[in-house]
């Protein structure tokens, strides 16, 4: 049997952990061996959601506040620090990809965060590892994601010990205006690349027209671990700042203590330029109106299909709708779409 090696590659060597890459292999596994084989435990950078070489995403409107989010997770990544729901930070190497902010604007917004933090430990550790990658902050063309030598090229600006990238945001580091399958295509051979090598990345990205799933292809499903989608809250914004409900669309693995659905709201004190945020477990008491135009379709007996087609929004959005719903409602729905289903089979429909 070929037993695996603990020889570490340099971005291993550098934080301290084996190598994730098992033996170089060119042939199918064995069960037997297979099942002897002893494969690491995910290696957490922020709690068990986002793990050492994990692909996720982070999608919501224009406005709503996702660039402030993805920029709160690589600080606490960054500096160690806890950030619910997800856990505490592992205090490692992030690199922000901004695509679309001026630096200056980048500059202001990490000034606000950093002076919420009052601990100079994690200070420090943000100082020595947060690093941005914009845009306007070099004097040369850095490219885009979707090129194989511009891919080459960012991936050596990356530190050797780089735990985390953050993409902000997707369609700004694509040089196409086109969101299907073959456009991701290469996106995808990177992202895979970058996960063998231990990379974790997050990439940001713009929800479709309805706000309630990722603009473009649902290749990108596929190929994530976690989805984080954003939604408004119809509660109201802050003065001086944003809220909004935080939803978990897909988790590879069960967490039974990471809540499905949270809000988030962020203000800064204009006096102080301090920003701060609060965080709320629990799902809101109102319903957007592009869900409840589901739910509606499904008791009406349409099938997931027939209302995505009807309504414009992919399937997983429907299912998600659906299985949110409580026990009851959801045997309503079945029960509609089972006489709907007879009746369309004997002909009276």
């Amino acid at each position: 049997m070929h037993k695996p090696t603990l020889k570490l590659t340099k971005a291993a060597e550098a934080i301290g952990i084996p190598d994730l890459l098992r033996p170089k292999r060119r042939k199918s596994i064995p069960l037997l061996e297979f099942m002897r084989e002893e494969f690491p435990d995910e290696d957490p950078l922020l709690g068990k959601v986002i793990t050492h070489g994990s692909t996720g995403m982070l999608s919501a409107q224009r406005g709503l506040g996702k660039s402030l989010l993805a920029l709160h997770i690589g600080y606490s990544i960054a500096g160690g620090k806890k950030l619910a729901p997800w856990g505490r930070g592992i205090g490692g190497v992030v690199v922000y990809l901004d695509g679309e902010m001026h630096s200056r604007t980048l500059q202001k917004r990490l000034r606000q965060i950093m002076n919420r933090d009052s601990s100079p430990v994690s200070r420090k550790k943000v100082e020595q590892n947060f690093n941005i990658i914009g845009r306007d902050a070099f004097d040369h063309v850095i490219g885009y994601i979707d090129n194989e030598d511009d891919q080459a090229f960012i991936e050596s600006m990356l530190p050797d010990d780089c735990r985390l990238v953050i993409v902000d945001n997707l369609s700004a580091w694509t040089s196409s205006a086109r969101e299907d399958g073959t456009a991701f295509a290469p996106i995808k051979r990177w992202l895979a690349h970058l996960r063998t090598k231990g990379v974790a990345v997050l990439l940001v990205h713009h929800t479709g027209k309805n706000g309630s799933s990722q603009r473009g292809t649902s290749i990108h499903e596929d190929l994530l671990d976690y989805s984080i989608l954003l939604r408004e809250d119809k509660s109201g914004k802050p003065k001086n700042g944003t809220s909004f409900l935080l939803e978990h669309t897909k988790l590879r693995e069960l967490h039974p203590d990471i809540p499905k659905v949270c809000r988030y709201t962020f203000t800064t004190d204009l006096a102080t330029d301090v920003m701060d945020h609060r965080y709320e477990d629990g799902e809101s008491d109102t319903v957007s109106e592009d869900d409840a135009a589901i739910v509606e379709l499904l008791k009406e007996g349409l099938s997931g299909k027939e209302v995505a087609e009807k309504l414009d929004v992919s399937s997983s959005v429907v299912s998600r709708v659906k299985t949110a719903l409580p026990d009851e409602l959801r045997a309503e729905i079945e029960a509609a779409q089972a006489m709907r289903a007879a009746a369309k089979k004997s002909g009276k429909e």
